[in-house]
């Protein structure tokens, strides 16, 4: 059976030694003003836990934020950041016998972007890098608390009891991982600015047990 990490280290090997060759082809193709030497995006969406992190965990969300300098208009080099987040399901929460529970994943990761066709209307791209991965793994119990609201109207504040959910347990690991996907990018009018979509494989490097595999999904606006 192959090793899902190898074959998306190949193609990481394969973007990486592809990008210089555009580069180098087109390196003086691309003359537009300095503004257009970097992008910046912003986008958020779903995020699938696969693997075994899939067993134990819901979908969560996602949200990504990147920037970085454009070679020309085929090969650009970004830093990426991400936030994913799932709850816990009932399987999880039943091994660690506390009520609620969550796990939340943060990245900073080197990516080359390898345009395929970014003279048309909609350009799709690929993109794989390496980078450092921090997961955080807390264990929750609701807590009845008394907390004061205000009236603006009358002036005057009240106790009441509100429930909060409240860290019992968490644990923080540090790691390498690498990510790899693609997209495509939708032109807004006449603007610099555009639409994309996109999915990655995320794959957070792990000492003990299983490796931490997800794949957000993700919407949002570039510049």
């Amino acid at each position: 059976m192959r090793n899902p990490a190898i074959m998306w280290l190949r193609g990481l090997i394969f973007v990486v030694l592809l990008a210089p060759l555009a580069f180098a082809q087109h390196r003086y193709s691309y003359d537009n003003p300095i503004t257009d030497k970097f992008n910046v995006s912003f986008g958020g969406g779903a995020s699938f836990p696969t693997d075994e992190a899939g067993q134990d965990l819901h979908t969560g969300y996602n949200f990504n934020a990147s920037g970085g300098y454009n070679f020309n208009r085929y090969l650009s080099f970004n830093l990426d950041y991400s936030y994913n987040r799932w709850g816990l399901n009932d399987a999880a929460l039943a091994r660690f016998g506390e009520p609620g529970g969550r796990t939340s994943v943060w990245d900073f990761t080197l990516n080359p972007v390898l345009h395929l066709a970014p003279r048309s209307k909609i350009d799709p791209y690929v993109t794989s890098g390496f980078g450092v991965y921090h997961v955080n793994l807390s264990l929750t119990e609701p807590f009845n608390e008394t907390v004061f609201a205000c009236d603006p109207f009358f002036g005057f504040c009240f106790p009441q009891t509100a429930t909060v959910n409240e860290v019992v347990a968490s644990s923080r690991t540090t790691k390498g991982g690498f990510n790899a996907g693609g997209g495509f990018n939708v032109p807004l009018g006449e603007t610099h600015l555009k639409f994309f979509m996109e999915a990655r494989y995320h794959r957070m490097f792990s000492s003990n047990g299983a490796d931490l595999t997800y794949v957000p999904l993700t919407v949002g606006i570039r510049w």
